[in-house]
């Protein structure tokens, strides 16, 4: 600032122009004084994390616009730095800070000004006491004691007001969900003494009484009503649990009869302390059609045409069709279902299909009918069936055919599959079982006698945020004493995309004059890890093992190693593998490619 010597008395007795001139040399100094200047940089020092961000959020100078920022005059940059004390003291009061101050340090420079808010949180405010109750029924309610007991802040804590709200919400959701729709808070009371740094929360509910489980309403229904009450998970004056209606929900949405599906309770026109529920539907699109193309290096290319009628009829049928035509297999089949609520929610099906493949050492041609019911029990995909195949098939390549043959096989089929995953498309954690068991009888109509089993595993967990372990085994076995009257359908064989890579569809397996045939038995296993470089790309090393043989002593485990690339598209995880066979192989590298989910 421009201080001058003269004083007011002086400068009355100067000359008149010496005095303008003396005023324009000040009113000079006065304007350069106040050039605004533009505001670079603000830090805020002290606190982190979320306190930060809320400080940032309410700081009146980390929100100046960018005009604003450019030209930024001393007596606006003065005001605001006023503000600043109480503005951070606002912002760290939900945190339970009461006494926080706030400094600023400002720097000037050619470039523009840099200001530093140094902020000294003080002690915070702890909880002394807290009063919670909750009036009425929802009191000897366990489900509902358990949220009280679990709510935050508590005695000697620090008072975090986040903390007090999502402890209300909780309270409130519990009473929801477990039909207190007349619960109320009648007092929510937080008292704060800042010269002993003290609180004492004060909170109060009058729940009213639980209400019971009405009659329940479908509207907009397609299909027969009488079906869609089969659904319903609970009975008329249980007591009301939102989970049940969330069950219910999943239920119709599992049946694919419908577009849209709201259920809700309607506590406005409850008749005593019975509320009925409303299950609003929209029927979804009636036929489906789908068309695809595929590839894989067992089956080669192909091409796949599907066609579904999602509601033949009003009881609630379906049917569908489906064509999967590739370069080594082919399969046309078309399936009928009813759906089935008595022991399992689920469906008998009746189906018809006929399937070829042509690979290098197995020929087949597969006339089938199912009759299969299938349901889910605790998390369980159960089915017991009943197969009618007719199947002709050639063994050994087409110039040294080692054994021809037309098989009747009727034989009834229990399988079990559990599956659980955190992503559908890409894992990095979750785990598949699925077992089966046949059995074929000629008192059932079967030409040979024969059981089998076969267990599949797979298992993916994360190693760090970008890797994954995927390990996956196969257990099988038959008992038969007829079994080259078995065809190559129920026969074992390795080596593949799927099995060991390294080695070529079903190359691996015993052997006829230099041919594969199949065997009883199968035991395979691989180990995998996969790391991604982006969410799109990544790369995986693996290795194979295990064979197909008939007896224990003829075990001979065939092992493969290699690499491969990985591509997150948007219809799954495309795989794309070389592999080297370490015991025999046909071929020095195998190409794999494989395209679909992990589990």
């Amino acid at each position: 600032m421009l201080k001058s010597p003269i004083g007011f008395r002086s400068v009355a007795r100067l000359p008149r122009y010496r005095r303008l001139v003396l005023a324009l040399c000040l009113g000079a100094a006065g304007v350069a004084e106040a050039v605004a200047l533009p505001l670079r940089a603000v830090h805020i020092v002290g606190v982190e994390g979320e306190e930060l961000a809320n400080v940032e959020a309410l700081l009146s100078l980390k929100r100046l616009k960018k005009a604003e920022r450019d030209d930024l005059g001393e007596a606006r940059l003065a005001y605001l730095l006023r503000r600043a004390e109480g503005e951070v003291q606002r912002a760290l009061q939900p945190y339970g800070y009461y006494e926080a101050t706030a400094t600023g340090t400002v720097e000037r420079d050619a470039r523009g000004i840099s200001v530093q808010i140094t902020v000294q949180r003080g002690e915070p405010v702890r909880i002394g006491a807290t009063d919670v109750r909750i009036e009425g029924e929802a009191d000897a309610d366990a489900g509902v004691r358990s949220v009280l007991r679990s709510l935050h802040p508590r005695e000697g804590e620090v008072l975090d007001h986040r903390q007090y709200e999502a402890g209300k919400l909780a309270v409130q959701r519990r009473l929801l969900e477990r039909g207190y729709f007349d619960a109320e808070l009648v007092t929510h009371r937080i008292e704060i003494r800042r010269r002993a740094r003290e609180a004492a929360i004060q909170l109060q509910w009058r729940s009213g009484a639980r209400y019971r489980f009405g009659e329940v309403r479908f509207e907009g229904s397609q299909v027969e009503v009488a079906l869609l009450q089969k659904t319903i998970p609970f009975e008329r004056g249980e007591p009301y649990h939102q989970r049940d209606l969330l069950a219910l929900n999943q239920r119709l949405t599992e049946l694919d009869y419908f577009g849209y599906i709201d259920v809700r309770p309607d506590p406005e026109t409850a008749e005593g302390d019975e509320v009925p529920v409303v299950v609003a539907l929209t029927p979804g699109k009636r036929s489906i059609y789908t068309a695809g193309l595929s590839y894989g290096t067992d089956a080669g290319p192909g091409v796949q045409l599907g066609l579904e009628r999602r509601w033949v009829n009003r009881r609630g049928h379906k049917l569908r069709a489906d064509i999967d035509h590739s370069q080594r297999r082919q399969s046309y089949g078309v399936t009928y279902r009813i759906p089935a609520f008595e022991w399992a929610e689920g469906w008998y099906a009746f189906g018809l299909n006929r399937r070829f493949e042509d690979s290098q050492f197995v020929s087949s041609q597969i006339s089938e009918a199912v009759a299969q019911r299938s349901g889910r029990v605790r998390g369980w995909d159960l089915g017991l069936a009943l197969h009618a195949r007719q199947e002709a098939f050639e063994l050994g390549q087409r110039e040294r055919i080692v054994q021809r043959g037309d098989a009747r096989l009727v034989y009834p089929a229990l399988s079990a599959e559990r599956k659980l995953a955190d992503d559908t498309l890409y894992p990095s954690r979750g785990f598949k079982l699925r077992g089966e068991f046949k059995l074929g009888l000629g008192a059932l109509g079967s030409q040979t006698d024969f059981a089998q089993f076969l267990l599949d595993a797979k298992l993916i967990r994360p190693l760090g945020a970008s890797n994954r372990l995927l390990l996956r085994g196969q257990v099988g076995r038959t008992f038969t004493d007829e079994f080259f009257e078995l065809p190559p359908s129920l026969r074992f064989f390795a080596g593949g995309d799927r099995s060991i890579r390294g080695y070529g569809y079903q190359e691996v397996g015993p052997r006829l004059a230099g041919q594969v045939i199949g065997g009883k038995n199968l035991v395979t296993g691989s180990v995998e890890i996969e790391h991604m470089f982006n969410d799109s790309w990544g790369a995986a090393l693996f290795a194979d093992g295990g064979d197909a043989f008939n007896d224990a002593g003829a075990f001979r485990a065939r092992s493969g190693v290699g690499a491969g690339v990985r591509w997150r598209s948007p219809v799954g995880l495309v795989r794309f593998d070389l592999a080297h066979g370490l015991d025999d192989a046909d071929s020095a590298i195998q190409i794999h490619i494989n395209i679909g989910p992990d589990l």
